[in-house]
């Protein structure tokens, strides 16, 4: 998909979100509550950003290139993100779980992102969410809550498409680069995926235990995603992501999204 094709994705699917009754409220069994609490709220922290340095990057290269559809299609993400938040933040109150103003794990999230340019940046933003497929995959199977059960899904919907939107426009950046750089990409991509992984399982190691899915399994699955997200940017196919305990069906009936479907 090229730009246009991805702003029309982006505004349609602020449109089609999936209803969630909030009114039913959250009903966890109470060793999950402290647990998942506890993970969920480093989440909603991470989630929180504004995006103007991102922003601001992407219209700079806008500027550069004249492709602004991108850069709309970035603000639209990022809005996307801040959503999430919002949504999270909502559901640790449903809770009764405080959030956090500040966690060590976000500032050296911030710190990654922030040391180089705009594509070091996506790459960072890239770890985050492939790793976020399976977190919020073993949240939706092991908390058996109707309405965690549709945060998650709707959350795991946009950031199925996040991964594509960013692995194709790496895509794009990376083809024209001599072998030699793009074989280091391929190596440093690598590389940080590992340690965003390894970091993740172990910070939040408890509440995955508490849901049934232990340190192996969150890794060797969030690999296997990492794997098909670094094929989509090195081959130009799209990312395709499937989980045997997880369906999500895109909600939007966009053209471009038909043409092109998970």
């Amino acid at each position: 998909m090229n730009s246009m094709e991805w702003l029309s994705y982006f505004r349609q699917n602020q449109l089609d979100r999936i209803p969630i009754a909030w009114h039913e409220g959250v009903h966890v069994c109470r060793h999950l509550r402290r647990p998942l609490g506890s993970s969920l709220a480093r989440f909603q922290l991470g989630e929180s950003s504004d995006g103007k340095r991102l922003l601001a990057a992407a219209t700079r290269l806008a500027a550069h290139t004249g492709d602004g559809d991108h850069r709309d299609a970035i603000a639209l993400f990022i809005a996307e993100e801040q959503e999430h938040s919002r949504t999270l933040a909502r559901l640790l109150e449903q809770m009764q779980w405080p959030r956090l103003n500040r966690h060590w794990s976000d500032k050296w999230f911030q710190q990654c992102r922030h040391l180089l340019g705009f594509y070091e940046e996506i790459s960072v933003l890239l770890m985050a969410e492939i790793v976020a497929l399976k977190y919020y995959s073993a949240i939706r199977r092991g908390a058996e809550d109707e309405l965690i059960s549709k945060v998650c899904e709707q959350i795991l919907h946009d950031e199925k498409f996040h991964i594509r939107f960013h692995c194709e426009y790496l895509h794009r950046a990376l083809k024209k680069r001599p072998a030699v750089l793009r074989g280091v990409c391929w190596c440093t991509l690598s590389l940080m995926f590992a340690g965003a992984g390894v970091l993740v399982a172990w910070d939040h190691r408890v509440a995955l235990s508490a849901l049934d899915c232990s340190s192996r399994e969150f890794l060797q699955d969030s690999w296997a995603n990492f794997v098909a997200a670094r094929e989509a940017i090195f081959s130009g196919e799209p990312f395709s992501w499937c989980d045997a305990g997880l369906r999500v069906t895109p909600q939007t009936t966009s053209p471009a999204l038909q043409k092109h479907a998970l």
